[in-house]
Formats: structure tokens, sequence, C-alpha cells
């Protein structure tokens, strides 16, 4: 039978398709080293099917408690938690019965308390510590550098074990995958073996294996790249605050939404545990980490956008007690399903329209339930490019059908829709073009705001008052953010995270910034002479200020959109708010966010910082005042601090701390100038070893 024109472009149109096709969806098989177009919304269809299971999904092993590094522990004992209580923990989970412990957390620098915790870690025996591994590409190739605990703990330790997460982030930010023995590394107890990761090294202790056995089991042949079986959330109790008048019953607990048991370091020290908690920690795994706010990174799963790296340890652990690691499809497979959904709209063109419509939404149907029976099962099966593989070539061949039989309109019409989001606000509704659904990346300035002691005030407020209070607080600094061009994210308990230059451009984005983040400080001012006086704190706030290229879009629901920003310098300008705690200032900026608003902001340095996770230190600036707002004081107290930066840098540490003096004769609890004066007498007393290069490392997440 001859086959007609319409017949010939039909086929050929498929057939191109077909390696089209092929070539975005595995860019493997043209010896591309990428991921496929479709790798991220797969990833993101795995997270839904997990939050369809959710209720199906079974919980977390027991046997993995987490001892939270949590707000109630940090109000009492400080953060960083100080080292001799560290060895204070480990000595009452040692008392309880604790088989293994894992630090995840970083020991890279002496510390007080050393001694304490290393006579504890071996008191204990079995002690878990991270080391961090980065890679950075250069001429010749990559070059990995290592950071690992101090020696005495590095020797303390029964195994070490990388703890770098960003080693397995997606593109979103997200973590889906574990990757236990990494080949690039040696371990570092085993020079010429593959580096383990922490759950790798934990689970060699708690099993009494030696790390030869767990490296045969899980690097060849095994895939390097596992993917994260995670658990049900569930809300449970973290910390329980004891009623003085009936110290069996437990007031206003503190829970917290997780796959596995925490329990507030607090109540460990204190020993305040229930008989049940007391049973399940016998034998277990204790993994002990910042749940703070502001002290952990922040790395979504399915069931949490912001959490923290220590329940990734965990679900990967869990995976592995239990050996139901999600397995992938095979790629064959996938390949013979995408030949077949690119091809059978050709079959279904000899059928009515309605009949092809039919077909094709049954087949779209099955699949959908094929990939969900399997994920049931522990597979996870590709559905987005086999959906999209078979609407695309079925869209195509149906429409130019269509146009031939002059209903185009007709056909458009009734397959298309617009969806709307009320999230939306009207100028993005007007023009939809402002924005992208599936995110964008562009050059944008990120602010995150926290309202120092707000725990303590919470805790002398009720609930109508604290919600006022709150709302006081949290919209006068989102109208001033909002006055000076910038979009607010979201609220994050007293947290406000905001970013400029999205969704309409701003070219002085970081001007708008830094001037937003100095106006906030004297909006605070004003909002505290009402203040109650019966508060036990006068709130304050902390900001940290990041510019550079992020991703921006909508996300969500269908019903539900948000217009948010991701990215490592989103987490980096998160990271930065933190770190004023550390230098005791109050707006911290990197210097690729201040560098463009120095002439309306005045400023000063505070040096140049190395964050967790980062091998390139940064310099950060403490942002003052409108630079037509400086004051006499500081226009004498500047030079005088900007002078002892520089005899800092060059090593001298007694001009050092002259000048630093001075500036505390004009600003008493000035907080950078305090810090660099203690530094400069302890170095002019113990001068630092000739590789310094004054570099101010923060080891806290």
């Amino acid at each position: 039978m001859a086959i007609s024109k319409k017949s010939r472009w039909s086929r050929y149109f498929c057939l191109a398709f077909t390696l089209i096709f092929l070539a975005l969806y595995w860019p493997a098989i043209l010896g591309m080293p990428v991921r496929g177009i479709f790798a991220h919304a797969e990833d993101v269809w795995s997270d839904s099917l997990f939050r369809w299971r959710r209720a199906e999904l079974p919980t977390g092993d027991p046997r993995i408690i987490v001892a939270a590094l949590d707000e109630e522990t940090g109000k009492q004992c400080g953060f960083p938690v100080p080292r001799d209580v560290l060895a204070r923990l480990l000595d009452q989970l040692k008392a309880y019965g604790v088989k293994t412990v894992a630090f995840d957390m970083f020991f890279f620098e002496p510390r007080p308390g050393d001694r304490e915790l290393e006579a504890a870690m071996k008191r204990f025996g079995k002690v878990i510590h991270a080391f961090a591994m980065e890679r950075k590409e250069t001429g010749v190739g990559t070059v990995i550098s290592i950071d690992e605990p101090i020696p005495a703990l590095k020797k303390a330790s029964q195994y070490l074990g990388y703890a770098n997460i960003e080693r397995v982030l997606d593109p979103d930010g997200h973590v889906r995958r574990a990757v236990l023995f990494d080949t690039s590394a040696q371990d570092l107890r085993e020079p010429g073996a593959i580096a383990p990761s922490l759950e790798a090294a934990v689970m060699a202790s708690f099993l009494d294996q030696p790390m030869s056995l767990m490296r045969a089991r899980y690097s060849d042949p095994t895939p390097r790249y596992l993917l994260v079986n995670f658990r049900r959330y569930e809300t449970r109790l973290r910390h329980q605050k004891r009623d003085s008048q009936s110290p069996g019953k437990i007031q206003n607990p503190d829970t917290v939404d997780s796959s596995y048991q925490h329990i507030s370091a607090l109540d460990l020290l204190k020993g305040e545990l229930t008989d049940q908690q007391k049973i399940e920690l016998r034998g277990a795994i204790v993994i002990v980490g910042a749940t703070s706010l502001g002290y952990f990174d922040h790395y979504p799963n399915p069931f949490d956008p912001v959490a923290p790296g220590l329940e990734y340890h965990a679900n990967n652990l869990d995976n592995m007690m239990h050996d139901d690691f999600l397995r992938a499809t095979p790629r064959l497979f996938i390949l013979l399903v995408l030949l077949a959904a690119i091809w059978l709209p050709l079959f279904l063109l000899r059928f009515a329209p309605v009949v092809g419509n039919a077909a094709t939404a049954g087949v779209l149907a099955l699949w959908l339930g094929v990939t969900y029976w399997r994920f049931c099962h522990g597979v996870r099966t590709d559905f987005v490019a086999p959906a999209v593989a078979l609407a695309l070539s079925f869209l195509v061949l149906t429409v130019r059908r269509v146009l031939t039989e002059s209903a185009q309109k007709k056909y458009i019409q009734h397959t298309f829709g617009q969806f709307v989001s009320p999230e939306v606000v009207e100028k993005l509704v007007a023009d939809p073009g402002l924005v992208k659904l599936g995110g964008e990346k562009r050059e944008m300035t990120v602010l995150f705001l926290d309202i120092a002691h707000f725990t303590t005030i919470s805790e002398k407020m009720s609930p109508e008052a604290l919600i006022l209070f709150l709302n006081k607080y949290l919209s006068a600094l989102s109208q001033v953010i909002h006055d000076h061009k910038g979009t607010v994210d979201k609220y994050i308990g007293d947290c406000i995270m905001a970013f400029w230059n999205a969704p309409l451009d701003d070219p002085d984005h970081r001007a708008h910034a830094c001037a937003a983040a100095v106006e906030c400080q004297k909006k605070m001012a004003e909002l505290n002479k009402d203040l109650d006086p019966s508060l036990p704190e006068v709130p304050a706030i902390r900001i940290g200020l990041n510019a550079g290229v992020m991703t921006v879009g909508l996300t969500g629901s269908e019903k539900k959109l948000a217009y948010t920003v991701i990215g490592d310098e989103v987490n980096l300008g998160s990271r930065l708010e933190g770190a004023n705690k550390f230098f005791g200032s109050h707006i911290m900026a990197s210097e690729a966010a201040y560098d463009r608003a120095r002439t309306k902001v005045a400023g000063r340095e505070l040096g140049r910082v190395r964050v967790v996770g980062k091998a390139i230190p940064i310099k950060v600036y403490e942002l003052l005042v409108k630079t037509d707002e400086l004051s006499a004081q500081w226009r004498e107290a500047l030079p005088l601090y900007e002078a002892g930066i520089e005899h800092f840098c060059k090593r001298e540490f007694d001009q050092a701390a002259v000048c630093f003096e001075g500036v505390i004769k004009i600003f008493p609890k000035d907080g950078p100038a305090a810090f660099y004066l203690n530094v400069s007498r302890d170095y002019s007393a113990i001068p630092p070893g000739p590789d310094w290069d004054g570099v101010i490392k923060l080891t806290a997440k």
C-alpha cells in the first residue's frame, strides 16, 4: 500500500523525535557527562510519591535517636555547645547504654574542654567523628582538600566519616541520594582505602564489623549513588518542661516533626527522661547535632523544606539497617517504554480524536499506576519522561491533524487551560511573563533577619500577647523591606527572609537591600520605645545579607504556589545572619552584597571568614547606618577600627590592640572591637603559626 504524504510526515516526526528525546533524556548515550533534562522533574515526582504515600511509609527505626542541641540546650549551655558539656553528654549516653554515638558537627579547631571530650570519648569507645572534603577544580584537574578533627579527638574516635551533604545536593537544593564510599578520597584511618561516609562509619561501629566489610558491600558493584528511601514524618516530643509543683507532669512540651526520636541534650544532661526513653536509648545509635534555627544547614527532603542535615544521615542509616534503599528501574526498560510512548500516537491517528484522547489518557493513567505500584515496592521508576514523550508526541501529531482538518481553535480550547495562583500578586497575574514557573537564574540579593532573645521573651508571654508581639515587629520590619523595593519571601517563626531584583528588575538591588537592613535597625529602636518593661530582654535583630546568582520562581502545587528563591548563595546569606553571634555584630553583609552600596551605607570590615562547606574565604562587613547619618562618634571610631584591622592583618597585634581599645572607649559595648581586641591580645602572647592567613573559620553549621 502506498504511503501518503501525511503518513510519511508523521513517521519522520516520530523518528526525529525519538533521537532528540533520547538525547535529552539520557545525554550519556552521546558521551555528555550531564544529567538529562528530565532529571529534576523526576526528582520532584519522586518527592510527590513520598508525600502521597506518607501514611503508608514505615516509621523511623527506634534504634536511631537524635540528641538535639536545641533552643533550650543553647539557652542554658550556649552555642556552640562547650566541649566539656559534650563530654558530660557522652558520659550520660554511656550510662544509658547507648551503643554508638556520631557527632554531626565539626571539631576543626582546639577549644576549651577538648581534654574532657577526649577522655569521655575514650571511656565511651564507639564515637564517630566527621571530617569535611572540599573539591576544587583547577587547570590540572580536581584537587581535594580535607578538614579533619583536631588530632586528640581524631585519635580517640573509633572511625571518621565525611559528612559533606553538599556532595549529593541536587540542583534544587534537595537531598535524595547517598554516596556511602567516595572513590575520589582516601580513608583517614586506612591510607589507600576508600573514604567512608559518616553513615558507613556509624554502621560499621554499630554492627561491630570491620570497615573493609562495609566497603565491600557498599562500593563496587553497588551503584555509586543510592536513592534514599525516606521514612514517615511524625510529631514527636523533643524537650519536656517539668512543672515545679508536679515533677511528674510535663508542661508545654516542645515537639518536632521528624522521622526519628528527638531527645533534647538538656534533658539527657539533667537525666530528665521518661522510662520509655531510657529503654529506647539502650543499644541505640545516637546522632548528636544542632536543631536550633540558625545553627544547622537546611537540606530539604520530601516532607520538610528546612530539614537539618542530621535527618538525612539518620535516613541513610535506617536504609542501611534494613537494606532498603530505593532501587532504580533499569535504563533499558525505560528506553523501551519511551519508544512505545513516542510511537503509540502514530497508531492512534487512525481512530477518531475522542478515542485517541481517551486512549492516551488511559495509557498515562496506567503508567501512573505502574510507577506508583513499583514505588510502593521500593523501586523508583521514571514517570515524567515517558509521560512527556507520550503527551508531546500525541500533541504534535494531533495538532497537525486538527490543523489539516481546520479544527485547530476548537482542539486547542478543548486541550489547553490556564492555571492562576491566588497567591500571586495582581501585577504578576496581569503579566505572568514576569516570572517563570520552572524558575530562572538571576543576580539577586537575599536578606535573613532574626529577632534575638525571642525564646526568652516568648516564655514570659501568653499566646495571645506573643502573636501580637510578633505581628507588631514583623509587620513593621516587612514594611521597611517593601519600602526599599524588597520582596518578603517567607516568615520562619521570628525570622524574615526577603530578596531583591525579582520579580521586577532592580539594578540597584544591593544598595536597596543594604539600606533596608540599616533602616530595620532604626525601626527596632523606635518599636522598643513602647516596650513592655516586664519583658526579660530587649528585642534586637541580627541580619545577614548576600548577593549572587540565585534561582527564583514559583514552587508548590497547582492550588498553592509560592514565589521563592533557592541556591547556594541563599544558604550563605542564612549563615551570615547566624555568624553575627560570633563577632557580636548586628548586620553582616558579604562583599558581594556591600560592594555596590558603599556610597549609600556606611560599614566596616569584619574580616575574611570561611564558613562550613566552603573552601574559599569571603570578606564580610558590618553595616552601620546610611552614610549621611554617620554620627560624630562613628567618624572618630571608624579610623581607629580600620587601623586596628590593618595592623591585625600585618601581624602587628600590639598596635592592633591599642586601636581596638580606642574604639571601645568610644563604644564600650562594641562587639567586633571587643572580639578583635581579645584575639589581638591572645596572638600577642602566643603568635599564630607562619601559615596564618588571617582567615577566621566558622565551624558552626
